[in-house]
């Protein structure tokens, strides 16, 4: 009796566990999730996006540009005088 009830156990956890790899594994090839908008974009909506990327762009040439200081990881380890 035991063999025969670890046998059905072993058959039950083989097929659940088939079961669960098969859905993860569809759910990487089903495309359910569509990212492209297929609806028109509101006038209003197109001009408000388009006064955003406007200010966005000013505000980014009013930030001054900082002079780009070169990366010297070894300057605390020389010293002063030339050897």
């Amino acid at each position: 009796m035991p063999i025969r009830f670890n046998r059905i156990v072993l058959v039950v956890s083989c097929a659940v566990l088939s079961l669960a790899l098969n859905e993860t594994t569809s759910a990487q090839f089903k495309p359910t999730m569509n990212l492209a908008n297929d609806k028109p974009i509101d006038p209003l909506m197109k001009e408000k996006r388009k006064e955003t990327d406007e200010k966005y762009r000013e505000t980014l040439k009013a930030i001054p540009d900082q002079p780009q200081k070169k990366a010297d990881p070894w300057s605390n380890m020389r010293g002063s005088t030339p050897k």
